[in-house]
């Protein structure tokens, strides 16, 4: 497959994508600046100001009790934190700042990202010296304005191919850099919804055939090609994709354990997981909600 961007249809199967390894490694950042200061997104209305600290702090380590749990059990390989950052609130959504990549010659590279608000640029290289430190090759775009890193830029599972959100927080014309970047296939999938802001709030693929969503979140065009892509879709109902962000939930498969780690409440998401074969998870992150953001956003895979 060349290294093309697909906007509207769909040329190929997943069946002509190259495999690849998926990644076992967590990166948390911890909380010690997070606060809501201003309204970013639609879910931080009637925030500002308005966060728990002794739960911020709780609920933060209850997920990084089930990430050291998991590598414990030898299902993940590490878990590293970078510590928080005075001066940038949302650090803690790590999600966001960079893209890492594995090659297909096997050298590791880092996409950094072009954060869409000024609080938020500051975050980008402090994830950058992590990820030299690790042995990654920072990649920087020449033209675009947006990128938000694993926040729009979603793998297929087990195979060389991105899905990138646009319309919000990461421009369209991002992934034709990209593409060539990482000399990979991107799906670019408009989102058209302001409650989802970003592909990680509304799209999370299961595995080499099977994804759950929220329809709400996209176009016709975009279901479409999802549709073409994967054998199986779960929609999931508007209603607990916002009140759960159920579909910021992290599930992943490593050394052959499927687990998904997501917020309490999401009974019809917990289904969907369970006849997929996941152990499931179920913590708190309601403060974390109050900016926009879960589990998914709260850690990057690498």
């Amino acid at each position: 497959m060349q290294p093309s961007v697909f906007k509207n249809n769909i040329s190929f199967s997943i069946n002509d994508i190259k495999d690849r390894t998926d990644p076992t490694r967590v990166l948390m950042c911890s909380p010690d600046y997070f606060d809501i200061v201003d309204v970013k997104n639609v879910h931080m209305q009637g925030h500002i100001g308005n966060t728990d600290k002794a739960q911020v702090n709780a609920q933060w380590q209850s997920l990084k009790d089930a990430y050291d749990a998991l590598l414990a059990n030898k299902v993940l390989d590490e878990v590293s934190v970078i510590p928080g950052a005075k001066d940038c609130e949302d650090m803690v959504f790590c999600a966001n700042q960079t893209l890492p990549w594995k090659m297909e010659d096997g050298s590791e590279v880092v996409v950094m990202s072009r954060m869409r608000h000024e609080s938020r640029q500051r975050e980008v290289p402090y994830f950058e010296e992590f990820f030299k430190n690790k042995g990654f090759k920072p990649l920087h775009f020449n033209n675009v304005k947006m990128f938000e890193g694993m926040g729009d830029v979603i793998p297929h599972p087990r195979k060389r191919l991105l899905y990138g959100g646009y319309g919000h927080r990461t421009t369209a014309e991002a992934y034709d850099e990209l593409a060539t970047m990482l000399q990979t296939p991107v799906v670019a999938l408009e989102l058209i919804n302001p409650k989802f802001y970003h592909l990680d709030t509304c799209f999370v693929p299961l595995s080499k055939d099977s994804v759950m969503l929220c329809k709400e979140a996209f176009t016709e065009d975009g279901l479409a090609m999802i549709r073409q892509l994967f054998n199986k879709v779960y929609y999931i109902p508007e209603y607990e994709a916002e009140k759960y962000f159920s579909l910021n939930a992290h599930a992943f498969d490593a050394h052959g354990t499927k687990t998904a780690i997501l917020q309490k409440g999401s009974a019809i998401t917990v289904d969907v997981l369970k006849q997929e074969g996941y152990n499931v998870v179920e913590i708190e992150t309601g403060e974390f909600m109050k900016s926009g953001g879960s589990v998914f956003c709260m850690k990057m895979m690498y």
